[in-house]
Formats: C-alpha cells, structure tokens, sequence
C-alpha cells in the first residue's frame, strides 16, 4: 500500500504491518506507532540516501513488521563494497539517532525512552548476519567474491532462517515467565517468513544480477574475466554457481579427449539459460 512520497521516493506500507500497527492504536498506543513509523523511514531514507550518493537509483521504500526495505532499481553486485556501504548507512543511522537522544538527554520521557530503545534495538538488529535485514547483506556482499553471489545470498538467507527460529524457541521459553516475549516470537517468525521468501526469490534476483552485469559488460566495454573448463554436459546453472561480483565468467569447453571445441561468455550462458530452462546445459549454447 503507497502511503506517499519523500525526496522522490515512493514510500509502501506492507499490510501484515498495517494491520499490527493499527492493532497497537486500537490498543492505545498511537504515539508508539507514530515513534515507528518515523523510525523505519528515516532508517530506510539513510540507505536511500547513500545509495544516491553512490550513483544507485532507488525505487521505493517498503515498510516490514520487522523493519523496512529501501529496493534499488540497478545495484547488481558489481561492486560489493557499495551494497555494503548501502547496507551500513541505516543500522549506522538509527544508532546514532539512539546515541544522540541519549547523551544529549533529548526528550526525557516515556516517549523519548522508546524513542531510544527502539532505534538502538532497530539498529543492533538489522546488523544480524541474515538476510534480508542489513547484516545479512553486508555478509553476503562479503563473500560473494569467494562463494559466488547466488551461493553468498543462499547462505545469508539460511541464517536468516536459523535466527527466526532462535528467536521463536528463545520467545516461547521467555513468554512462560513474561508474556511480554511473545514479540519476540512474532519477530522471529516474521524473519523466517521473510528468509524464506528471499530464497523463493534466490533465481529471480540472482537471473537480475547476471543480466545487470551483462549491461554493465555493454556500458562500460571492460570487465575483468575469469575462466574455467568445463564437459559440453555440464548444467549452466552449475557453472553459473561460480560466478563471481567483480568478474566476467568465461567458459572453456573441453570434449572427452581434452579438446577445446569452443569458448562462451557469461551473455551467452545467461541467454541459453533464460531460454532453455534450468536442465540448459553448455551443449545448448
């Protein structure tokens, strides 16, 4: 659901948000949501922001029970120390925001006290190495150069899986003496939910990578290579697993005598693959 626009970037209400958030005014705590809300978009308007400075347009906010999603119209992994920098500037943000209010002594109230512990727990939160909160992105932009970035995002997106179900068994002991805990739960249960959902759409973005780094390929006209050998019955989506952020993937195809019968680019793969299916092998191309 749009709600509006800030600086030019369309701001979405997720609806399972929508609905805890006007549950929490039905229970008198409007002034909490409002704290939220305000929260989540300044939060997602640092990612934004950085994310402009370094050239990424940014296509709209999204706001999640468990935080938000600044979506980025172009970033495609090329560079992994932008998604990092992108990825740091909200956690970054929300605590300093946390660290100002508190040492400053700004708003001394029940109002302001929550002010501060939500944006220090939004902020130490997020930087938990699980996708899709930030943490999970810095991790993934980490090690996509050495795994991969489909393999680098699979694995971010299995802690994120893990944690949720940390934070649902850890819930469920807490709430048996503070019933308090049972957010805990529903957190954890929304991470799960959100990891599985970033493995559901692993082949989507990981489709969107390659294809960006294709046009990047046509942008600039130089990209740094890197090949391997592979038989002409070697399934594309294996060799594709290997494929790295900052390099163009060549392929070597070698026959069962160990003669090279032809070479393909990541394009090549990339089009093969989009047009035969995921049994595509390097024989298609």
């Amino acid at each position: 659901m749009i709600v509006g626009r800030v600086a030019g970037v369309c701001i979405r209400v997720n609806l399972v948000f929508l609905l805890l958030a006007a549950l929490y005014v039905v229970l008198g705590m409007g002034l909490e949501v409002l704290i939220i809300v305000t929260s989540l978009v300044i939060h997602e308007m640092a990612h934004a922001l950085v994310a402009r400075l370094l050239g990424v347009k940014v296509s709209d906010i999204e706001i999640l029970p468990f935080g938000g999603q600044a979506r980025m119209e172009d970033i495609n992994g090329l560079e992994p120390e932008i998604e990092i920098y992108i990825a740091l500037a909200g956690p970054l943000v929300s605590l300093s925001l946390a660290g100002m209010c508190y040492f400053l002594h700004i708003w001394p109230t029940p109002a302001g006290i929550f002010l501060i512990r939500l944006n220090l727990g939004l902020g130490l939160f997020n930087l938990l190495p699980a996708l899709p909160l930030d943490g999970g992105r810095i991790i993934r932009a980490a090690f996509s150069g050495h795994l991969g970035f489909k393999r680098a995002t699979s694995y971010a997106a299995l802690l994120g899986q893990i944690i949720g179900v940390g934070m649902v068994g850890t819930g469920t002991w807490l709430s048996l003496r503070d019933i308090s805990a049972i957010n805990l739960i529903i957190l954890g249960i929304l991470l799960l939910w959100a990891a599985h959902r970033e493995k559901l759409y692993l082949a989507y973005a990981f489709m969107r990578f390659l294809i960006n780094k294709k046009a990047e390929l046509a942008r600039t006209g130089l990209l740094e290579s890197r090949q391997v050998v592979a038989r002409p019955s070697t399934l594309i989506t294996r060799i594709l697993d290997n494929a790295q952020p900052t390099h163009y993937l060549i392929v070597v195809v070698m026959d069962e005598r160990d003669s090279v019968v032809g070479m393909l680019g990541e394009a090549h793969l990339i089009e093969t693959l989009l047009e035969t299916g995921p049994r595509a092998t390097l024989q298609d191309c």
